[in-house]
């Protein structure tokens, strides 16, 4: 029973407006690598893995790294909450619906807030990329000359620096020639 009126108070006191959130599947799997790679939860674990599932189940971390979450129920309260599990467990050695677990959830919600993935983040992370247009004949000549030109001026500078060192030798074995004759 305690359990149920720790989710009811989740819900409803402690963080509503995470558990308003809701995500698409592609969206909670961006954020879980995110936060998972924030706080550094895949070197506790060998790899920390999201499965999903429908129906009835609810969601659940398990002490193996995987978090298991319902499509149909998904927002970012109840992966904030399962992070928060893996995080617990990683820092305290074990992980249950305590002031210890909400603590750590906090910091989870408020690094998402900070971030701001509940709102403009997970968009642009999320919205299509525009396609680059192809470039035309004449473009692909253009930029064909400039990438030549840079070589050929790269390999000037290069034989004169070259032609350089020759010169600075020529001239120190005029110099040890001369004082050999001198001997």
């Amino acid at each position: 029973m305690t359990y149920l009126m720790y989710y009811h108070k989740e819900r409803a006191e402690w963080f509503p407006e995470a558990f308003q959130k809701k995500m698409t599947v592609d969206e909670a799997k961006i954020v879980f690598r995110k936060l998972c790679k924030h706080f550094k939860l895949d070197g506790f674990y060998n790899k920390v893995n999201l499965y999903w599932t429908s129906g009835s189940r609810r969601p659940k971390a398990f002490g193996n790294g995987a978090v298991l979450l319902n499509a149909d129920w998904n927002n970012f309260g109840v992966l904030c909450h399962e992070i928060s599990h893996i995080k617990e467990k990683k820092k305290y050695g074990d992980s249950g619906h305590t002031k210890r677990h909400r603590k750590v959830m906090k910091t989870v919600i408020n690094y998402c807030k900070r971030k701001n993935w509940f709102e403009e983040e997970l968009k642009r992370r999320t919205a299509p990329k525009p396609a680059k247009p192809e470039p035309s004949k004449d473009e692909l000549r253009a930029m064909k000359i400039a990438r030549l030109e840079k070589c050929i001026r790269k390999n000037q500078s290069r034989i004169k620096r070259l032609q350089t060192a020759v010169k600075k030798a020529n001239r120190r074995i005029a110099c040890l020639k001369r004082f050999k004759r001198a001997e």
